[in-house]
């Protein structure tokens, strides 16, 4: 006799616990870089600020040339 499958549903396993964690992991916006983990708003606004990279110099210029005259 040949085994075959009965049932399509899953096996119930339990989950492992989760922990809740405070920190957010801060990536930056234009490169993607991770830049650290920060628990306040005022400690990744930090990060951010200190972060300097050539996306976010490029996306600080003006989207067009002023004129000079």
């Amino acid at each position: 006799m040949l085994p075959a499958i009965t049932t399509t549903h899953a096996i119930p396993r339990q989950n492992p616990p989760v922990r809740m964690s405070l920190r957010t992991t801060v990536v930056c916006q234009h490169c993607f870089e991770t830049l650290g983990s920060a628990s306040q708003l005022a400690e990744r606004r930090a990060l951010e600020a200190r972060h300097m990279c050539r996306e976010k110099l490029l996306a600080e210029q003006p989207a067009i040339s002023i004129p000079f005259s």
